[in-house]
């Protein structure tokens, strides 16, 4: 049977083609899906115009094309509703008053330092100076102040604060953004009520559910909660992390295994009560549609919940179906509701995965020797086996192209991971339900989930121990990856006379034909240069393409607790830019809002040589990076002045620290490395964070050889930089500010801006463009701002 031609699979295959547009282009609105009336009339209409019958394909064909313009009209809406979307017009630092409910539970960290969450809330109304913002409803996520009382999901707040705005996405985009990710309220003051039952049933239910199951878990409280409830707010980044560099954070989120597994267990139940069939059919459908309700819904258990019920149903009414209909009706169904779903990686994650098993499971059980699959043992190995290769294969391009890294040590990894990961599922709901009839049982089983819990950290440790078991790689382009699939379905419809086996090696072969072009899916070189001060926040980091493709990187941004540009914005870029290799890094001095990010890189990709100062500093922080830079053989250059790096006709002259001035300096900017970068006709100043007083100094000694055309604003816009006799002699016709929004330093300052503007130079400030892009025609004769 060819699946492609199955009309649940072709109706979502259109739809979601036609919903993709939708979403992406601009120029379409929600009427093109008046489109499809007139379409659905052609057969009709065929034969009264031509006196011929209609073709046979022509009804099939008509069918999918209404159903794709009935796609794009319902992705162009949804495009204009996030485009319209308030939160995404507020201003960053606006004061608001938010009445709603907590949609999560709040628990004060144990220290005044600790981690505080962005916990959900369902809002009622949101208030601003000028009053009751109309429609501003649904959700936002909130800060809570340090010192705020505990309070459960479904506890009513009132909360006064800011409006805190978060950073652009590093790499732009033409997909629209969802609103819940614009920002978040950063609250002064909170009024609380208790959880009504009566008034918020599940968010109450789902408060005291995490309560509970925090109580019993002890310290694997927050891993717990995840797996159970989907509820991520207290869980450690550093275990996160972990999980997704050995590709499985899967078990982190509720997936259709967790609700699979759930659903079991309820049949199971039913049939120990001698329930008959439809009875059992029917509970199990209600129970898993409470507990997806309490949960909050996510895509990928919504998938799997609506494919167990159609499962279940078809068994109660004897009409089984096959399972790649029943993947499409779950696909339709998600996607009529939330279109926004389809741009959301959980959402692929899961229909790739269950993809990847429907489609490639049977041909490899299939090649598996026969005397094999007879031993029980071997054919658990054998099927273990088949479903992680399978749903890696089609996994692995999401996450590459999400995330920047594949792990196949994911594959070996999940045999023993989602076992113990069942276990512990149930133990953790055994004991959350045992433990108001009897808490000491109910101990005891979370005692025995908890150690399925440390078995699961195990295999992860032991998963990121493998040499090659997970790696960085180049972010393709969107457009490579539907170019694949398309191939593949192609040469699967075309091959559909042929064996089993020659068809999915002709397509394989295709779909692998089409990713050839991964070297050409990054940003075309056109032969001139490009700098992108990237926007990380607080800090400094600027990636530079030489006219032959290659890069040098100066500054790495910060890294603070948590946050860490290197891993968060700079990587993220350069896989995106096709960049796999550094030809240097540059790091101006050892402050952390500079260096903070350059471990992270040099952990991901070669990088050839290291330039900096070399100044003798003890933080923690520039030994680490030090150490990291011998531990993968970076060669170390020291940054002094006159010193002279060129690549592919692009120069990088180190103007300051001289030798004198690594003497005691009173402050580690002061000997701050500045670089004029050249490039034919083109140059630009880059000053790190140098003084007034280095910038006097460099005046003296260059004079009008410091003319440039682009200059990146000292220290933030600090000042105590910009000084007016550098911008007098420089004369840049674009100035650079690179800071983070709502800094604590107050970035830019006045009176730099002030002498810009009298000095009439034009500021682009990443904390308000996002990554400011300049690109260099060849010969450096002309350049521009570019589009990030």
């Amino acid at each position: 049977m060819n699946l492609i031609r199955l009309p649940l699979v072709a109706a979502s295959l259109a739809f979601l083609g036609g919903l993709l547009a939708g979403l992406r282009l601009e120029w379409m609105t929600g009427g093109i899906a008046l489109v499809a009336v007139p379409l659905l009339g052609a057969p009709w209409l065929y034969p009264r115009i031509t006196g011929g019958p209609a073709p046979r394909w022509m009804p099939r064909a008509v069918l999918w094309a209404a159903v794709a313009m009935a796609g794009a009209g319902h992705g162009a809406l949804a495009r204009a509703d996030a485009v319209a979307d308030c939160r995404a017009h507020l201003r960053d630092g606006d004061p608001l008053v938010v009445t709603g409910v907590l949609a999560a539970n709040w628990t004060p960290p144990p220290d005044d330092d600790g981690k505080r969450p962005l916990l959900p809330t369902q809002v009622r109304e949101i208030a601003s100076r000028t009053g009751v913002i109309p429609g501003c409803t649904g959700g936002v996520r909130v800060r809570m102040p340090r010192g705020a009382a505990p309070a459960l999901a479904g506890t009513e707040v009132v909360v006064r604060g800011e409006w805190r705005t978060l950073p652009r996405p590093v790499l732009g985009s033409a997909w629209p953004r969802d609103g819940a990710f614009a920002g978040y309220v950063s609250v002064d003051s909170v009024q609380t009520a208790p959880p009504r039952w009566s008034a918020h049933p599940l968010l109450a239910a789902r408060g005291a559910s995490q309560r509970r199951v925090h109580r019993l878990m002890g310290r694997h409280g927050p891993l717990a909660d995840a797996l159970l409830l989907n509820r991520r707010e207290t869980l450690d980044r550093d275990l996160s992390n972990r999980f997704a560099q050995t590709g499985l954070v899967h078990l982190l989120a509720i997936s259709g295994t967790h609700v699979a597994l759930l659903g079991a267990v309820f049949v199971l139940l039913g049939r120990i009560l001698r329930l008959s069939r439809a009875r059992i059919a029917w509970l199990t459908i209600l129970l898993m549609a409470v507990y997806l309700a309490l949960i909050g819904a996510p895509g990928s258990a919504v998938r799997s919940g609506i494919m167990m019920g159609l499962v279940l149903i078809g068994g109660v009414l004897q009409r089984p179906s096959a399972t790649l209909p029943i993947v499409s009706a779950a696909a339709l169904v998600i996607l009529a509701i939330d279109p926004m779903q389809a741009l959301d990686v959980g959402f692929q994650l899961s229909f790739a995965g269950v993809l990847g098993i429907i489609l490639f499971r049977a041909p490899m059980i299939a090649a598996v020797p026969s005397a094999w699959r007879r031993h029980p043992a071997a054919r658990w190995l054998a099927e273990s086996v088949a479903v992680s290769i399978a749903a890696f294969a089609c996994t692995a391009p999401v996450v590459a192209h999400a995330f920047g890294q594949v792990a196949p040590v994911s594959i070996l990894a999940n045999l023993p991971a989602i076992p113990l990961t069942s276990l512990a599922l149930i133990g953790v709901g055994a004991a959350a339900l045992l433990d108001p009839l009897a808490p000491p049982l109910a101990r005891l089983v979370a005692d025995g989930a908890g150690l399925a819990l440390d078995l699961l950290n195990l295999v992860v440790d032991l998963a990121l121990r493998v040499p090659w078991g997970h790696a960085a790689v180049t972010r393709p382009r969107w457009w490579l990856w539907a170019l694949a699939a398309i191939a593949f379905l192609l040469v699967m419809d075309a091959t559909l006379r042929m064996r089993a086996r020659v068809r999915w090696s002709a397509a394989l072969m295709a779909a692998a034909a089409t990713l050839l072009l991964l070297p050409f899916s990054g940003a075309a070189s056109g032969g001139g240069m490009e700098i992108a001060f990237l926007d990380v926040g607080q800090g400094d980091a600027i990636a530079i393409r030489t006219p032959g493709n290659r890069w040098v990187l100066v500054d790495a941004g910060e890294r603070d607790g948590e946050w860490d540009a290197g891993e968060r914005r700079v990587l993220p870029f350069l896989r995106a830019r096709g960049v796999t290799r550094l030809e240097a890094m540059v790091l101006t001095h050892p402050h952390a809002d500079h260096i903070g990010g350059a471990a992270a890189v040099m952990r991901a990709m070669p990088v050839a040589r290291l330039l900096e100062p070399g100044m003798p500093y003890g933080s923690p922080m520039y030994l680490e990076t030090l150490q990291t830079a011998v531990e993968h053989r970076v060669e170390w250059l020291a940054a002094r002045r006159d010193r002279v790096l060129s690549v592919d006709g692009v120069t990088f002259t180190v103007l300051w620290p001289t030798e004198a001035s690594l003497h005691a300096p009173e402050d580690v900017n002061d000997i701050s490395a500045v670089i004029l970068l050249r490039y034919g006709e083109f140059s630009a100043l880059l000053t790190g964070d140098a003084p007034s007083g280095v910038e006097e100094q460099l005046v003296a000694r260059h004079g009008a050889a410091l003319r440039v055309d682009v200059l990146k604003a000292g220290h933030h816009g600090s000042r105590t930089a910009s000084s007016d006799a550098l911008l007098q002699a420089a004369r840049p016709e674009l100035a650079v500010i690179s800071c983070g929004v709502r800094n604590k330093y107050r970035h830019p300052h006045a009176q730099a801006l002030q002498r810009l503007q009298m000095h009439h130079v034009p500021v682009a400030r990443t904390d308000r463009d996002g990554t400011v892009l300049v690109e260099v025609e060849p010969g450096g004769e002309h350049w521009s701002r570019g589009d990030p």
